[in-house]
């Protein structure tokens, strides 16, 4: 072998040499499954913002690709329109989802808590809750501070049918009342800070304790539940390192959903305690979704005409590999 033969062999063996060992490192890499997440990043999502700023979202294999949203609803909505895998979402735009007949899977809950309030403007003159008769209200459709809505007038002996109820985003909904577009907004957090912060002393809020707690939850589409379970599994793992990391660090817990939210540290500092961020299955959510349900149908918000059976639509074998 001559030495330009000898200088090319060393060169394609060195070559053979570094290729089998990026094959080697790549092969020894964990693979991670993709899961496409549809989020609101609002406050109640504390427990996910945690999991993936923490890395237990790779700890347990997942690439977690997230696709914001303004409310849960169109979370839902996307999932259940095959953009995504996994949404995280209320309670109401489950029992709407149940009654209308959707495929999808419950497999947690992950926080819920009092967090929907009543943003008013003095000038229109608002001062207690049976002002906003006659008044100029916004609120969302198909979620949460829709039921709120009901059952709020309803206990301040006023109609739906004595108010205007104008459907938008929370965002558009700050923008209308500080516009004067709209005389009250009933939204969840953080947006009722945000008004009250452009309103100032003109802001009057109604905070009822015992009108609707809204639970958030995490919702799988049927095909992801059954082709992808330890996925499923892994996310909720995911979620659980979150929770007791959230339990033990809770000034780090608000300042990473702080910057996650875009809500100040100081908000969520003033209402963290009242909010629960746990991975459970229970009562709290049926009994809404039971309530809710005939609330739909009364109010011809639902054509369902009977309450749907949950247990078709909740599936707590994950949470008991978790938990047991």
């Amino acid at each position: 072998m001559s030495k330009l033969d000898k200088k090319y062999f060393g060169i394609i063996l060195i070559g053979i040499i570094a290729l089998s060992l990026i094959g080697l490192f790549v092969s020894t890499q964990p693979s991670q499954d993709k899961i496409i997440l549809g989020i609101n990043p609002f406050p109640l999502s504390a427990l996910v913002f945690i999991a993936d700023e923490k890395g237990y979202f790779a700890q347990e294999g997942l690439n977690v690709e997230f696709v914001n949203f303004q409310t849960g609803k169109l979370a839902l909505d996307s999932l259940l329109g095959g953009g995504t895998n996994i949404a995280t979402t209320a309670d109401i735009p489950i029992t709407l989802a149940a009654l209308s007949d959707q495929e999808f899977s419950v497999v947690s809950t992950i926080a819920w808590g009092n967090d929907i309030s009543v943003v008013a403007r003095k000038d229109s003159g608002i001062i207690v809750p049976a002002d906003l008769k006659g008044k100029r209200i916004g609120t969302t459709s198909g979620g949460g501070p829709l039921f709120f809505t009901h059952k709020f007038l309803e206990t301040n002996n006023i109609s739906v049918e004595d108010v205007s109820l104008t459907y938008l985003s929370p965002s558009d909904m700050v923008l209308a009342i500080v516009r004067g577009d709209l005389d009250a907004i009933i939204v969840f957090s953080p947006h009722p800070s945000f008004a009250k912060e452009q309103l100032g002393d003109n802001a009057v809020i109604f905070s009822p304790e015992n009108i609707y707690g809204e639970t958030w939850n995490v919702v799988v589409s049927k095909e992801f539940v059954i082709n992808n379970p330890e996925s499923v599994l892994s996310f909720l793992k995911a979620l659980k390192k979150a929770e007791l990391f959230a339990e033990n660090n809770r000034d780090e817990a608000i300042t990473i959903t702080a910057q996650r939210s875009g809500v100040k540290a100081s908000v969520l500092e003033s209402y963290w305690d009242i909010l629960n961020f746990e991975l459970a299955l229970n009562n709290i959510l049926t009994d809404s979704l039971i309530l809710e349900s005939k609330w739909a149908i009364d109010t011809k918000i639902s054509n369902a005409l009977a309450v749907p059976d949950f247990n078709e639509f909740i599936d707590s074998s994950f949470l008991d590999k978790i938990n047991n």
